[in-house]
């Protein structure tokens, strides 16, 4: 029984004598093939690994829209893939001149602390300015392994060996169709050699950094837009709430402090300020007299400025409505005594406008910039303006209202007066000049006016006429004057009777006087006669005939519900008849006419 050979065996033999043949013939063995195979396989798997690298860096790069983010992780990630010692981003300059963005450079441990090239270090390289740009622009790579092998000249040598580069690979940056910038690669310990597959994933990173900047800055150019249109609309609303204050409110000082606060927040300035001129001064003196200031600067309110300077070289362009705007006060070729007064506000940079009122010049609108120089945009030059004119529109409106309320005011003072004067005329008119109570033209008038107003609520009307006893004997001995005097006690004693408001007494005639007593019927209006008769007879004043030698009075009284079939005529006819009928029954007493009526009836009867 034959033995069978196991196919290991057989195999191995099969392979030596494939492998002799083949060297016979000068083909390929099969060791030469499993040998480019494995190295086909482990390029493939290399060329793999790299690719997902790469899409992984690109994915983390395109993942953020924020350039410090971008530049920062698209450094971080190349110099971990490449395996080298620093990476950082060039960027040019309108004038191909360029400059390191330092913040957004990676160096790897032991590198991170060189001195290399800080932030917005600038590196101008007078051949790629020469040349625009130079291989750059036509997309093309550098690759040096040594720089001491590449010959590049002494000084290009000098300026790599200050930032102890040894060698470098840069790939341009392209946003579109222009040159933006560089992505470099740096080797500071030793010569590197640089693969291929190295170079092209730098280049293609550099690609992929470009359209993140590219959407970066596109994104950023849509934020300041929509910033530049929130800084309108709120400038427009400060000019619009600035014009409605200005037709509501003439209040300067409440108009100025809600201005300055405003304009301030919105140029985002560190000082706005109001200055107003001394009349007479030549311009040459003021202060400011309302201001909005960051609490880190001094204070510029209320501060006396003298200022000759101003007066002489600048006011007078200011009066033809011309505005200043300094974007570095050091760099604008003013005065040096202009500029002492800045430098005392701590000023870097200014917008000055004129506020004009009327045709003067009154004072001037200042926005100040503290902290540096500052580049002033059209936007903001034209918001100013825009607030100055409205400015000058307050100011003279204001000052037409002062002048109104001081006409206004003159003329209140002089209708006042008037009116001061019409009320005495008014009190003299309706006043007895001797005794200072109604006299008979007021009681006159008060009369219609009770009479119609006790016949539209149905009350009582009473009215009492009293008459000075044997008064022309008085005047006889004792004579005019005094009785004048006679006259004056009497009208005080009996207004003293008198408690309510509405009741009247006047001074009928001569010696006569008359009471009007609304809302009181005949036992009221009698009470009231009584109290009349006896505060007089209390006076106790001589007189040379009468009954007790002193003076007294004879009362009529009447008491009527008025009505329209009664007259006035007649309702005064009943008092007066009832005064005759108590000086027939001998002077000193009160008679009521329905007392002479009830008298009549019985001895009729």
């Amino acid at each position: 029984m034959t033995k069978k050979i196991p196919e290991s065996i057989l195999s191995i033999i099969g392979r030596k004598i494939i492998n002799q043949t083949s060297r016979l013939l000068r083909l390929p063995t099969i060791d030469n093939l499993e040998a480019q195979l494995q190295e086909k396989t482990e390029q493939l798997e290399q060329i793999y690994a790299q690719q997902k690298a790469i899409y992984r860096a690109i994915g983390k790069i395109r993942a953020s829209l924020d350039l410090e983010t971008i530049f920062r992780t698209t450094t971080k990630e190349t110099c971990r893939l490449l395996g080298v010692e620093r990476v950082s981003v060039y960027r040019f300059n309108e004038d191909w001149g360029g400059e390191f963005v330092g913040d957004f450079e990676f160096a790897e441990v032991g590198w991170d602390e060189l001195e290399f090239i800080y932030k917005n270090t600038v590196w101008n390289d007078s051949y790629l300015q020469e040349h625009q740009g130079g291989r750059y622009r036509n997309n093309e790579t550098l690759v040096v392994k040594d720089i001491y092998k590449a010959e590049l000249s002494q000084c290009h040598i000098e300026i790599l060996e200050q930032f102890h580069i040894r060698a470098y690979a840069t790939a341009p940056i392209f946003i579109k169709k222009k040159l933006w910038g560089i992505l470099a690669a740096y080797q500071h310990s030793k010569p590197h050699e640089w693969e291929t597959s190295a170079v092209n994933f730098l280049s293609q990173v550099a690609v992929q950094l470009g359209f993140a900047v590219q959407q970066a800055e596109q994104l950023a150019e849509v934020e300041q837009k929509a910033k530049d249109l929130r800084a309108a609309s709120q400038q427009q609303m400060i000019l619009f709430n600035l014009i409605s204050e200005i037709r509501e409110s003439l209040d300067l000082d409440t108009l100025f402090k809600t201005t300055t606060k405003e304009v301030r927040k919105a140029l985002e300035s560190d000082r706005v300020g109001i200055f107003r001129f001394y009349p007479e001064s030549n311009y040459c003196y003021g202060e400011f007299v309302s201001e909005s200031v960051l609490p880190i600067y001094d204070s510029a309110l209320s501060i006396k400025v003298n200022d000759y300077c101003f007066g002489e070289q600048y006011a007078i362009h200011y009066q033809q409505g011309r505005m200043q705007v300094l974007t570095d006060i050091y760099n604008a070729d003013l005065k040096d005594c202009h500029i002492e007064i800045l430098e005392q506000f701590q000023i870097k940079a200014q917008i000055i406008m004129p506020l004009i009122m009327g045709s003067k010049l009154w004072g001037l609108l200042c926005i100040h910039q503290c902290e540096k120089s500052r580049e002033w945009t059209s936007a903001e030059i034209r918001f100013v303006k825009q607030l100055a004119t409205q400015f000058s529109v307050a100011l003279e409106h204001s000052h037409l209202l002062a002048q109104t309320r001081s006409q206004a005011d003159e003329l209140g003072k002089t209708l006042d007066a008037l009116q001061e004067a019409n009320l005495k005329l008014e009190r003299l008119a309706r006043l007895d000049g001797l005794t200072q109570i109604p006299n008979r033209r007021y009681f006159d008038e008060f009369l219609d006016q009770e009479w119609r107003r006790m016949a539209r609520q149905n009350q009582f009307l009473s009215l009492i006429m009293l008459d000075v006893d044997y008064f022309k004997l008085y005047n006889d001995v004792y004579g005019h004057q005094q009785g004048d005097k006679c006259l004056i006690k009497i009208a005080h004693a009996a207004q003293g009777v008198l408690k309510r408001p509405a009741d009247l007494l006047a001074r009928y005639g001569g010696e006569e006087f008359a009471v009007i007593l609304s809302k009181t019927d005949q036992s009221g209006a009698c009470e009231v006669a009584a109290q009349i008769q006896s505060a007089i007879k209390a006076l106790g004043i001589p007189h040379p005939s009468g009954k007790k030698q002193i003076v007294t009075i004879s009362l009529g009284v009447t008491t009527q519900i008025p009505s329209l079939a009664q007259t006035l005529h007649t309702f005064i006819g009943q008092a007066d008849q009832a005064l005759y009928e108590a000086k027939q029954q001998g002077r000193d007493c009160w008679i009521h006419f329905s007392m002479i009526s009830a008298s009549r009836d019985t001895k009729d009867f």
